[in-house]
């Protein structure tokens, strides 16, 4: 008996890499200072599923929300 190939999380691991490969990467000024909710907003796939996710789920936005997390305040700040 084989098992079946459920390889869907490996597909899904693979499209995010490919989005995290093609998308931009922030500039050196972004990545030499503290980050901000504005700096994810603008390079999501670099730092919610890429390189930069460890450091934006360290950070805290202003109100006490990880960068990765949703924030009320930041996105009623960001929805003006």
């Amino acid at each position: 008996m084989s098992i079946p190939d459920n390889s869907r999380k490996t597909r899904l691991g693979a499209l995010s890499a490919a989005l995290v490969a093609a998308g931009p990467v922030p500039p050196p000024e972004v990545l030499d200072r503290a980050i901000t909710p504005d700096d994810v907003r603008a390079f999501p796939a670099y730092f919610i599923t890429g390189p930069g996710r460890e450091r934006a789920s360290a950070t805290l936005c202003a109100h006490g929300y990880t960068l990765i997390s949703s924030c009320p305040g930041c996105d009623a700040a960001a929805d003006r």
